[in-house]
């Protein structure tokens, strides 16, 4: 399937991920919001028999920017990817295809192959590396090559043809369904580019394998299958594939200095629209992680966090889309058009994760035995947390391990000690290049914090001392990156109780500490450095 063409939905975390990697607003500028759905009556297919939101449009919130997923190719994507890659002098070799590679202690040699511009192959090279990532999709050279076993199953009875068509006569204002995948389902969804549609052709009442065969079976099949719209032109198809459900995923992302990212390590259901999402979620979990351990800061050990964080939402993921796949082809069952809240992957966590610090998690059941030692309750032991990947049963409170929400309305102080009227948010100072340190000043010395972040590389860090309105700067604030005041009251309403005043929030948009005081940062370093 040629890839390039694909339209996947951008879910709400995701686009917080864009914002830390800088690129929101260019994806902003392209992408469109998933449009209403019209179900037709058949067989004469004109006139609408349901109306629906795929995913109901929400209000932003102080901590959750972009609650509704947007739509935009694949290749469309990339090259905003590309472009931002290209300001810091990465360029992306295109035609390049990977071989064979071994590994040694130190290093990895690969062999590669690069075509030319009209795609002949040229003479094959060698180079060396300290560390390789694969992210060449299920059927890549990586995961074979490192011996994974990919654990699941091949799906024959709920088959798709996909791709984009050109559509002259038809509303894009609407995503268009004829029929029901319990016998025959045709879609056409508008994309980013005027008159072109993405398409979905699945049943258990057609051929599949026949329908795939040229573009005109295609078009032929939606003539047969839309009714009397006798008025829509079928016209080009830039890309179409026929496309088997897998459900699969590895045991490990990794073997000594290769890794792999994305469908290289699990493969779905398109339904949900999880998979480019987790794929990004993939990228961002390993690349920090990565970058510490490449500079000399963290030893190689700390990727083994990768495949521990990662694997339970990978499992979790699978589930969910197997559950949707199974409605979509359930007789006369819409549900599975609809989103749930979960899908929007703003729940998804790493809270078992070894490399996460909660000092309020551990004084909340230090304070609950207390109680119950009081009431004399001596059968008092503490529960172990259930693991919710996608934190679907959560109660709202921010552990350790939660993505770190934003906060708007925060005031900066100028060099005079001010604050000034310019506004700001956590989300344009969270990056996938450092932590972010959040000093509650009323909870903690900033000044001791700042002292305590000075013994580590600076590049690692940034310090934001936060302060509730009319709260006086405190003394030593100004060594820290940002003062901000927090005038509208969001950012302690999301991250602040009676305890716990200092929030280390992790390059991947993770809640990675939450400590109690400077005598803290140590103890959650550890976990992540080589040494202070």
């Amino acid at each position: 399937m040629n890839r390039d063409w694909v339209n996947e939905a951008q879910a709400s975390w995701s686009l917080e991920l864009f914002s830390h990697l800088r690129i929101i607003d260019d994806v902003l500028k392209q992408a469109i919001n998933i449009p209403m759905v019209r179900k037709y009556k058949m067989p004469e297919g004109v006139d609408v028999l349901q109306e629906f939101s795929m995913s109901p449009l929400m209000d932003p919130t102080p901590t959750n920017p972009f609650l509704n997923p947007l739509l935009l190719g694949q290749d469309k994507l990339e090259t905003i990817f590309h472009a931002a890659l290209a300001k810091y002098g990465c360029v992306v070799e295109k035609g390049t295809e990977l071989i064979s590679f071994t590994q040694y202690p130190e290093r990895v040699e690969v062999e590669l192959i690069k075509r030319g511009p009209k795609g002949d192959r040229l003479e094959p090279e060698k180079a060396s590396y300290e560390w390789v990532i694969g992210t060449d999709g299920a059927k890549g050279v990586m995961r074979k090559q490192l011996g994974l076993r990919f654990l699941g199953e091949t799906r024959t009875v709920e088959n798709f043809v996909v791709g984009d068509i050109c559509v002259d006569g038809l509303s894009s204002k609407h995503w268009h369904m004829w029929g029901d995948a319990a016998d025959v389902l045709v879609s056409l969804r508008p994309t980013e580019t005027p008159g072109l549609f993405n398409f979905i052709i699945a049943g258990k009442c057609i051929n599949h394998s026949e329908i795939a065969s040229s573009d005109e079976t295609v078009r032929q099949c939606f003539r047969r299958h839309v009714g009397n719209r006798t008025e829509l032109k079928f016209g080009k198809i830039p890309w179409m594939s026929y496309y088997t459900p897998n459900i699969r995923m590895v045991e490990s992302f990794g073997v000594g200095r290769v890794l792999i990212a994305g469908d290289a390590g699990h493969v779905h259901s398109p339904t949900g629209g999880q998979g480019m999402n987790t794929g990004i979620q993939d990228s961002l979990n390993l690349g920090w992680k990565l970058a510490l351990v490449a500079k000399g800061f963290a030893k190689p050990t700390l990727l083994r966090s990768y495949t521990e964080e990662r694997i339970p939402v990978i499992a979790e993921m699978l589930d969910q889309t197997t559950k949707l796949l199974n409605k979509t082809f359930k007789e006369k069952d819409e549900s599975p058009w609809t989103q749930g809240g979960s899908l929007l992957q703003l729940g998804v966590n790493y809270r078992w994760s070894p490399i996460v610090l909660d000092e309020r998690k551990a004084f909340e059941i230090q304070k609950e035995a207390a109680e119950d030692a009081l009431l004399e309750d001596f059968d008092f032991y503490e529960e172990e947390e259930k693991m919710e990947p996608y934190g679907n049963d959560y109660d709202g409170r921010l552990r350790a391990g939660d993505r770190a929400p934003d906060s708007t309305g925060l005031l900066q102080a100028d060099r005079s000690k001010l604050f000034t009227r310019k506004s700001s948010s956590l989300f344009q100072i969270f990056s996938v290049s450092h932590h972010t340190a959040l000093i509650f000043a009323h909870l903690v010395d900033p000044k001791h914090v700042l002292q305590e972040l000075a013994r580590y590389p600076k590049e690692l860090v940034k310090s934001v001392v936060i302060v509730k309105p009319r709260q006086s700067i405190p003394s030593g604030s100004h060594y820290a990156d940002y003062v901000l005041e927090d005038h509208d009251g969001h950012a302690h309403d999301a991250y602040i109780t009676e305890v716990c005043g200092l929030i280390m929030v992790r390059p991947d948009g993770i809640v990675g500490g939450i400590l109690q005081n400077h005598h803290s940062l140590h103890r959650y370093f550890k976990g992540l450095l080589a040494s202070p």
